[in-house]
């Protein structure tokens, strides 16, 4: 009787364990889904506000600073677009390539006289 009270201590033993175990793995699918959401809801902040600086607002000088990278990569981005199209399209001439220019917050190109970007609404500079 001793021999099979161990094996089925055992039997009890491995099936906690697999139980602990895929409750485990399902509570750490949940926790990252959970922080899924919290960096969704993160980034909304972020767009909340860089949205709100891109309009002019100013806010306090730690925030601003960050934004500097923000304005600083969006500019590099649009040089980047720009040698990418300049790679892609036939060479233009100077009067041809007077006439256009992208805009440096969603990179599309635009009129170079415009004062507005059609796609995204910003003011240019």
């Amino acid at each position: 009787m001793a021999f099979l009270d161990k094996i089925n201590d055992f039997a009890k033993t491995a099936t906690e364990k697999t139980n602990n175990a895929i409750e485990a793995t399902k509570l750490s699918a949940k926790a990252e889904s959970e922080q899924r959401s919290l960096n969704a809801i993160i980034q909304k902040i972020g767009e909340y506000y860089v949205a709100k600086m891109d309009n002019g607002e100013v806010l306090d000088d730690e925030v601003m600073s960050i934004y500097e990278g923000v304005v600083a990569s969006r500019k590099t981005i649009t040089e980047i677009r720009e040698e990418i199209e300049a790679l892609k399209a036939p060479k233009e001439t100077p009067l041809e390539k007077a006439s256009s220019k992208f805009c440096p917050y969603c990179g599309k190109e635009i009129e170079a006289s415009a004062k507005f970007c059609l796609n995204c609404g910003k003011q240019q500079p």
